[in-house]
């Protein structure tokens, strides 16, 4: 399989090799088509083996991480990730703990939903003991996953999921606010068509749980379950429909987590719902594959970008590119060596795959449409019901020749689109003999295949234009520009310019021929409000979306992006010029407000700050103590500010001394992180594996713009 002609292949520049060289390449590799090689060596026939070599070696389609990790080296773990079953019996938990380690020690990532687990504090048995409830076993899988590294080349991934009508939910929400906490998770509500129905009609009625038959109220002062409404004759404060709303979104603009899943819409489009023994309860960790417990992911992208050729798609080259992608999809399948045997039973047995996209925004920006316009929208429907309906035809080919997926029923399996669509003999095979695969598309994000590609990831709409970027090759540092902003600039955007209604729009678009899920951020100004956050929520409530990641700008320590060349300069107290002052709810004072003003020299860079605390009248020693301490705190910024500590060394040492979330070392926090992007100096931390470059935000997990590293495949 020689490469055909002199090409510059985009994964030839030099950070791409970086990554290559630090996690791509096996033993004795050093260039990119060794790893096409061996990729290739998994097709069925000769045949398929030159085609999947071409079509990888030219980056216009890819498989999952893991395959190009360990394709041909005699590690066999080929998929991406697995949804494991976490249930309320002690053994069981533990065994799954196992399992879990041994995933992530060959390079997969892993999803759960730990619903099935009693509240903390639920009696256990018969005995006088009680439950330590699912978050502490969250912590366990956490710390385990610290200590192993995915297949040695990457950090493990996790998905933790509970369902809204748990009475454990409200500690789930609030968990991730700490900084560091389960740093290893992505986190999701598992949100009920109960819940949506009653949060809409019955939004101040008091928020209702249930375990094992019986239901629960949530005090607001504990967060804790409870049976009753009242206690010794006081009426307790407990959650409404519309306040656990209202703290989910609060939570994902503060921190970006938790996601939310709309868990029965999920089982209820699955195309084979009527099987009764595959239900799906989580998904993994980036959030597109929905799988039930024992389920794995196995996942190819097509490249859309290599498809445009003199700004029109080529449909027929992209055809023949969906027959070999499936290929090799099912090639996975096939040739993995899977780490736990149920794993093994259900992906041969039921064989998900997950056939997908990149290049989008690319591939939109060459063709003239702005990314979420009426035309960018119609040609992403288009597309993937252009990649739905050829690998039906080729799943429908592989039943003939291999059999049907187990549970195949003509009458009771749903297409997502009609069958007299298809060719005339892919009608007949479909009816006599079936399909191979109980689904076959998938949206994932794609954020070190899409790095690998130089492209955009996913569906995804391009972060900026340009970055500022640092590395071995340029210690001092030098901006990397995306080309085609400078190419199309009129049909460039980026994904800070768009509103809330473009990217649903975009997610909705492509879900209608998805029958798996799909990994889409929902990015956020700044300046958004939890309002906002709300909005995307019903918004996607209302689109038929399968689930929504929210990530507002600064909402996390790992911040987006770098954008500013600069380095830091001392600053004089005779520089400032003016000030900027917030104004936010004093916690526990009802009316009351904290005034937190920010002082700035003549470039806008911040030099004092000054937190006003509410006084009033015989004020108890609590609340003189309160505002003496931010009195202290904020002397102390003040003069780190004019000392020339950075600001995002302030904003990490706040981030660990946060209390409540509305607390206002919080508020202080968020304040200083919101003028930080304001003025374009935005609020980062450096990325775990390289220490060099900066995360990136996209899909639902995080990118290092310098070394490749993701949390998904």
């Amino acid at each position: 399989m020689p490469i055909e002609g002199e090409i510059m292949l985009p994964n030839e520049k030099n950070w791409i090799q970086d990554l290559l060289k630090q996690r791509y390449y096996a033993e004795d590799e050093n260039t990119w088509a060794q790893i096409c090689q061996r990729v290739a060596t998994l097709g069925k026939t000769k045949e398929d083996e030159a085609r999947i070599f071409h079509h990888v070696l030219n980056c216009e389609f890819l498989p999952n991480s893991p395959t190009l990790f360990n394709a041909g080296t005699g590690n066999g773990n080929l998929s991406a990730c697995y949804v494991l079953p976490m249930e309320d019996d002690l053994d069981k938990i533990f065994t799954t703990v196992k399992h879990t380690a041994i995933i992530h020690k060959y390079g997969g990532g892993t999803g759960f939903d730990f619903s099935r687990l009693r509240p903390e504090h639920f009696p256990v048995g018969g005995t006088s003991q009680v439950a330590s409830g699912p978050l502490s076993f969250m912590r366990v899988i956490d710390s385990n996953t610290q200590e192993i590294k995915q297949g040695g080349k990457r950090r493990g991934a996790n998905m933790a999921i509970l369902r809204i009508d748990h009475p454990d939910i409200i500690k789930f929400i609030k968990m991730k606010y700490e900084e560091g906490a389960l740093s290893n998770f992505n986190i999701s509500v598992a949100i009920t068509d109960a819940f949506m129905e009653n949060l809409q009609k019955y939004p101040s009625d008091l928020f209702v749980t249930t375990f094992k038959g019986d239901n629960y109220f949530i005090d607001e002062e504990t967060d804790s379950w409870t049976e009753l409404q009242t206690w010794k004759g006081v009426e307790l404060n407990c959650y409404t429909n519309s306040e656990v709303w209202d703290l989910i979104a609060q939570s994902a603009w503060e921190c970006a987590d938790p996601g939310i899943v709309f868990i029965d819409r999920i089982n209820n489009r699955m195309p084979a719902s009527y099987l009764d023994d595959v239900i799906i309860r989580a998904t993994n960790p980036c959030g597109e594959q929905p799988l039930p417990d024992y389920g794995s992911c196995n996942l190819v992208a097509l490249n859309i970008s290599k498809f445009i050729k003199k700004n029109k798609m080529n449909w027929n080259s992209f055809q023949e590119a969906i027959k070999y992608a499936y290929r090799l999809a099912e090639a996975v399948i096939d040739n993995n060596i899977y780490p736990v045997d149920e794993i093994d039973d259900y992906s041969k047995n039921y064989r998900n795959i997950g056939i997908g996209v990149m290049g989008y925004a690319d591939a939109c920006v060459m063709l003239g449409y702005k990314y979420g316009s009426q035309e960018a929208l119609d040609f992403g429907e288009e597309l993937m019901k252009f990649i739905y309906k050829w690998s039906l035809v080729e799943s429908v080919e592989y039943a003939e020749k291999y059999g049907a997926f187990k549970g195949w029923n003509y009458e009771q399996y749903e297409l997502l689109i009609d069958g007299r669509n298809l060719p005339p003999q892919t009608r007949k095979a479909y009816k006599e003999t079936g399909l191979r695969n109980i689904c076959l598309t998938t949206i994932a994000p794609t954020g070190s295949i899409g790095y690998i590609a130089d492209s955009s990831t996913g569906i995804e709409p391009h972060f900026a234009d340009k970055i500022f970027r640092k590395d071995e090759s340029h210690p001092e540092g030098v901006w990397i520009t995306t080309p085609l902003a400078e190419e199309y600039p009129e049909s460039f955007v980026s994904a800070m310019e768009l509103e809330v209604e473009s990217h649903i729009n975009t997610q909705a678009a492509f879900q209608k021929y998805v029958d798996s899920g799909i990994s889409k951020t929902i990015n956020l100004p700044n300046s958004a409000t939890i309002s906002d956050v709300q909005r995307a929520y019903m918004l996607a409530w209302d689109s038929d979306c399968k689930g929504v990641t929210i990530y507002r700008d600064g909402s996390k320590s790992v911040q987006v992006l770098n954008t500013s060349d600069k380095g830091f300069k001392p600053k004089q107290l005779e520089d400032i010029s003016t000030a900027v002052r917030f104004r936010i709810e004093a916690e526990g004072l009802d009316g009351e407000y904290v005034y937190i003003t920010v002082t700035h020299d003549a470039q806008e860079q911040p030099i004092e700050v000054f937190v006003n605390y509410p006084y009033i009248n015989r004020p108890s020693m609590e609340h003189t103590h309160r505002r003496e301490q931010l009195d202290s705190i904020s002397r102390l910024i003040s003069i780190g500010l004019r000392y020339n500590i950075p600001l995002d060394k302030i904003i990490s040492q706040l981030e660990k001394s946060k209390g409540s979330m509305k607390g206002t070392v919080a508020s202080i926090s968020n304040v200083l992180k919101e003028y930080a992007a304001r003025s374009g100096n935005h609020y980062m931390e450096s990325c775990q594996e390289c220490e060099n470059g900066n995360m990136i935000f996209q899909g639902g997990c995080a990118t290092c713009n310098e070394c490749g590293h993701s949390e998904c495949g």
